[in-house]
């Protein structure tokens, strides 16, 4: 039983890496695309092609088989807006005023607000001595990361990074939106939550930005195709089984791992230099994934 349960968790961490590698780096393709593309075209391409590539893995694996009746179309929809929409295309808004690696950045400040909501909607998350500890040194760390982010932000957009900042409490209202959801399993969870949010944002973006697709550069469609199958497609499956695994308190560590994950993309991709306050943020962050992890695994037990 006690190695079944370690490697259940080994899982969840590999699960959590994973998606903060995939997370991490859609910033910079972010960065790269909307330039082009604009916000609205920027999401409309973005969750289109995620719905996509979804729905082909989903007709091939046998997926598309549900409940019609028992879907839960009103969470749906709050899943949809809440933690798709709206963030998407905040992000995509607020990265033509500020770097991608200051958006990253300001991730880290997403987590409290999910452990501290999961301790009100949810009954097995809730807020104890050590998780509280554990948030703490996680955005303790996250601060020091975030230092350089923050002297550059008299040079940028004082309401990007507030839509920033209200994204990322989005994603951590979106993933407790999640959190008991039964009815659908977490790849048809993220084929209709796309779904609904590209049937919005494909009209907007025709209508209000009247995009020329043609005009878009080799590298733009790279990135929303990066966007659309790996960061969304994939990366929100990983996120809804995550959830179901191991709590949305604990997928908002991602918060933490995402601004460590962009400076060792800096460092060995970018040949930026790596200082001893980040190699001390990075350690502080392990950290408080141990406390965070180790204190859900105790309740859990006192349970």
């Amino acid at each position: 039983m006690t190695h079944q349960l370690v490697r259940q968790n080994l899982l969840d961490y590999i699960i959590l890496f994973v998606v903060s590698v995939i997370w991490g780096s859609a910033f910079g393709a972010i960065k790269l695309a909307v330039v082009e593309t604009g916000p609205l075209s920027l999401v409309a391409s973005r969750t289109l092609l995620g719905f996509l590539a979804m729905a082909v893995f989903l007709f091939f694996a046998g997926g598309w088989r549900v409940d019609l009746r028992a879907m839960p179309y009103r969470r749906l929809l709050a899943i949809g807006f809440i933690g798709t929409a709206i963030p998407f295309f905040l992000i995509a808004w607020a990265e033509q005023y500020v770097d991608s690696t200051v958006a990253g950045l300001l991730n880290g400040a997403s987590p409290l607000v999910t452990v501290i909501g999961a301790h009100f909607v949810t009954k097995d998350e809730l807020m104890t001595r050590g998780r509280f500890i554990g948030v703490l040194v996680g955005l303790i760390g996250a601060v020091l990361l975030m230092h350089e982010g923050f002297a550059q932000m008299g040079h940028s957009s004082l309401w990007a990074q507030f839509g920033l900042i209200l994204a990322f409490g989005c994603y951590g209202a979106g993933n407790l939106l999640v959190r008991g959801q039964t009815a659908l399993r977490p790849s048809q969870l993220a084929c209709f939550s796309l779904l609904l949010t590209s049937i919005f944002f494909v009209p907007a973006a025709i209508f209000i930005e009247r995009p020329d697709i043609t005009t878009w550069s080799f590298e733009a469609w790279l990135a929303l195709l990066w966007l659309g199958v790996v960061s969304t497609a994939m990366a929100f499956s990983l996120r809804y089984i995550l959830i179901n695994r191991a709590g949305a308190g604990f997928l908002s560590n991602v918060g933490y791992l995402i601004p460590m994950i962009a400076v060792l993309i800096g460092y060995f991709i970018l040949d930026e230099t790596i200082s001893n306050i980040k190699i001390i943020a990075m350690a502080i962050i392990i950290l408080s994934l141990y406390i965070t992890r180790i204190a859900g695994i105790k309740l859990r037990v006192l349970k």
